[in-house]
């Protein structure tokens, strides 16, 4: 039935250009052109519009505009229209109530909802927004038969629709020599997603209050709705969540609600007190309830209370005593407390959003007596957030969606974290979202909010894919979008920015990375041996010394401090990485020509690179070019894809066992089992082998597990230590005398908790 309102609203909605009435065809989910020989531009907006219909050439903005408003307009939407319009050079803004008469300027806008703006209802000749989704909008350009007058309707199924209306107009507007100049469309648009935003939910350092306001604006400017305020190492939303915000900080939150509503972003506030609760208690029960009278105060109207990453099992001994004979006593005692706030405080606060929770057990791929006692025990109102098949998971399928909504039989609202990166803090995730199903509100998911990176500027490379996904996934081509996102982002450093996000650019849900220079790398090895490598080592090259003129050009061309604060280390590293390939290339070309003076040359400096590299933690072009680097310089790593022997893994998750410490993927790891302090990790050669090196890299997501190793080598009787270590760097290079052996063992003696291993490398080397 909605599908067809929405068919409806589409073809009612008309545009009058240069008097001709256009009556829209069915929707197609994808922008096109009116007639190829006018080959006007077609405009960029994102997220992608559901319709967009290209009707003409455009036109120039004039020096005066009238403006006619609703006394109920969106005032955010009001302001969004003036700055865009001032910005593009307009001198004066006539602005009208609906009920004046209407300006006469060369260009005229309408501004509103049909309800709070009826003038506008009357400049779309009685078509109607009635059909569309909540926050749905009309947008037509050019309208009228007067060349010399022409009408601009922006028009919202409610006031966040108009805000939106608001928000695309502003995307709309196109620098030009002279005037800026409108595009003739017309746009009738909603999202797929209801909810769509992001949570910042990460460990570590979390945003600055500076970066959360401005993160708001951002969300508005793209349409996320949502924001959930979750930083796992805010005290007070976690260990000290029983004592109320310092007066400072309370006033920070209520200004960053102001300023979420401002910008049409629902703000909600999360409390975490699954670690110290005692569900039943009533004092602590008040405790939750206090803080969050405290917030509401301030403004807040939505709320969460998180319950993940915590031991389920119950401390207190009225717990036990009350909830200790269910068949799952933390879903039992978790539910009757999210119930009790739901009823008591949700209830009895007028205008209080649904209450959102995260279960413990928010994603495993199957059920449970938790996960069925938590579905039938919540109430049914009750949001519940899921990370998908795996804490960071690679794809979310509708077929994944239907079963967990079966299983939890509530709304479900995706927790997913990508492009959070606190797991690997060395890292940035600059890639798009990929491997989201289109259709997961068919299948009981509401929406998503998306968890960021610590560095907030760098999370919005991908946010703005997340975004384009969550409002249109049917039109959303994930490349597409990153390309947009980095000339937004970008500006005038766009092709800089690329450069350095291309090579930040896999992930967990994306193994490809360095989109130029692997394929140049993979291009140069396959012609090494023959006699025409010359051209390809030459574009190589070129490419590495690209990649040292970035950090200087963004710099001087990108206008945004916190950005390049955030990401220095990593352009140091690149820098580094490009004078590094240009050694390593010219070394490879040296030695096919026989050339020892230059091989000694750019030896001591690929050497003297790869040393700078490793003093830097942060990591770029992950398995592309440090890979290319250390072949060079140390040949093939001789335990890659090798027969391998642990001692145990984690929960026997084959995702986890030890041959993803020998993959050559840095996004997989092997991890240990449950309360394992010390661990082995055997290698077996094809034969006997030489080696003198090797290379550990510890996950250390939550610090320095490892606390003492040896590496240890098989001498056919019994296992001989050649070299013992302490803590490990994040990249850990051994070296040692040559040993000639079939079998290479990592052998962790001590470890603070169950160790866990990226990758281990070995090599035989002459550096």
């Amino acid at each position: 039935m909605l599908q067809k309102q929405l068919h409806t609203v589409v073809r009612k909605v008309i545009c009058l250009c240069l008097g001709l009435i256009l009556l829209l065809p069915a929707m197609p989910g994808t922008a096109k052109q009116t007639d190829a020989k006018e080959k006007p531009e077609t405009p960029v907006i994102n997220p992608t519009p559901q319709h967009m219909k290209v009707t003409g050439k455009g036109f120039p903005l004039t020096p005066i505009v009238g403006l006619v408003v609703g006394d109920d307009t969106d005032q955010s939407a009001i302001d969004v229209v003036e700055k865009t319009l001032k910005h593009a050079g307009v001198k004066k803004i006539v602005r009208k109530k609906a009920d004046e008469s209407t300006p006469n300027t060369p260009i005229t806008i309408w501004l509103g909802s049909l309800s709070d703006n009826p003038t506008a209802k009357k400049a779309l000749k009685n078509a109607t927004t009635e059909g569309l989704k909540k926050e749905g909008y009309v947008l037509a350009t050019g309208i009228g038969s007067n060349k010399n007058h022409k009408g601009i309707i922006l028009a919202g199924k409610d006031k966040t629709g108009t805000f939106y209306a608001a928000q695309t107009f502003a995307q709309l507007i196109q620098k030009k020599k002279g005037r800026d100049h409108v595009p003739s469309v017309v746009i009738v648009d909603w999202p797929q997603m209801p909810t769509r935003g992001a949570i910042e939910g990460f460990y570590g350092t979390p945003w600055s209050h500076e970066d959360r306001m401005d993160q708001m604006a951002f969300y508005g400017k793209y349409k996320f709705n949502d924001y959930i305020y979750a930083p796992k190492d805010d005290p007070y939303h976690r260990e000290k969540w029983r004592e109320p915000y310092p007066k400072d900080k309370l006033n920070q939150i209520g200004e960053l609600v102001n300023k979420a509503k401002e910008n049409h972003v629902n703000f909600t506030f999360a409390i975490s007190p699954g670690n110290s609760i005692c569900f039943s208690d009533d004092s602590d029960f008040q405790a939750l309830v206090d803080k969050a009278n405290s917030v509401w105060d301030k403004g807040v109207r939505s709320f969460a209370i998180f319950l993940d990453d915590i031991n389920p099992d119950l401390r207190c001994d009225a717990d036990k005593a009350m909830f200790g004979g269910d068949q799952s006593p933390a879903a039992a005692a978790q539910s009757y407390l999210l119930n009790r706030f739901n009823k008591e405080f949700i209830k009895t606060h007028e205008g209080a959003k649904r209450l959102v929770t995260v279960p413990t057990e928010y994603w495993q791929s199957g059920t449970s007596p938790y996960r069925e006692r938590f579905a039938d025990l919540v109430d049914q109102d009750v949001i519940v957030q899921w990370t998908g098949i795996g804490v960071v998971a690679p794809t979310i399928t509708s077929e994944d969606a239907e079963k967990i909504s079966g299983i939890f039989k509530h709304d479900l609202l995706i927790w997913d974290n990508y492009p959070v990166n606190d797991f690997d803090r060395n890292r940035l995730f600059l890639g798009p979202l990929v491997g989201r199903d289109a259709d997961l509100t068919d299948h009981g998911v509401i929406g998503l909010t998306a968890n960021p990176m610590n560095e907030a500027e760098a999370s919005k490379i991908p946010l703005y894919t997340i975004a384009d996904y969550t409002w249109n996934p049917d039109a959303y081509k994930p490349k597409k979008s990153w390309n947009r996102s980095i000339q937004a982002f970008g500006g005038d450093a766009a092709d800089a920015l690329k450069t350095f996000a291309e090579n930040s650019y896999s992930s967990q849900l994306n193994d490809k990375e360095s989109l130029t220079i692997a394929p140049l790398i993979e291009k140069f090895w396959d012609r090494y041996d023959s006699d025409n490598v010359k051209p390809v080592a030459a574009q190589l090259i070129k490419e590495f010394e690209k990649l040292q003129t970035v950090p200087e050009d963004l710099r001087q061309n990108l206008d945004n401090q916190n950005f390049l604060d955030e990401v220095a280390p990593y352009l140091k590293k690149l820098d580094i990485y490009g004078e590094a390939g240009k050694a390593a290339v010219k070394l490879k070309m040296a030695q096919k020509q026989g050339d020892d003076k230059e091989i000694k040359k750019q030896q001591n400096i690929l050497e003297s690179m790869m040393d700078q590299a490793r003093a830097i933690p942060q990591k770029m072009s992950e398995g592309v070019i440090p890979e290319f680097l250390k072949q060079v310089a140390w040949g093939p790593n001789l335990a890659l894809k090798q027969q391998v022997l642990v001692n145990n893994y984690w929960n026997n998750l084959e995702s986890v066992n030890g041959e993803k410490a020998v993959d050559g993927d840095y996004n997989t790891r092997w991890a240990t089992g449950d309360g394992v302090k010390s661990g082995w990790l055997e290698v077996t050669f094809p034969k006997e082998m030489t080696f003198n090196q090797t290379v550990l890299r510890e996950c250390k997501q939550f610090g320095d597990r490892i606390q003492k190793y040896e590496i240890q080598y098989w001498d056919g009787s019994g296992w001989k230590t050649v070299h013992s270590g302490g803590v490990p760097k994040d990249i850990q290079i051994d070296k040692f005398e040559p040993v000639t052996a079939k079998k290479i063992r990592l052998n962790i003696t001590s470890a603070t908790f169950e160790p866990t291993i990226w990758e281990f490398e070995v090599y035989n080397t002459n550096f």
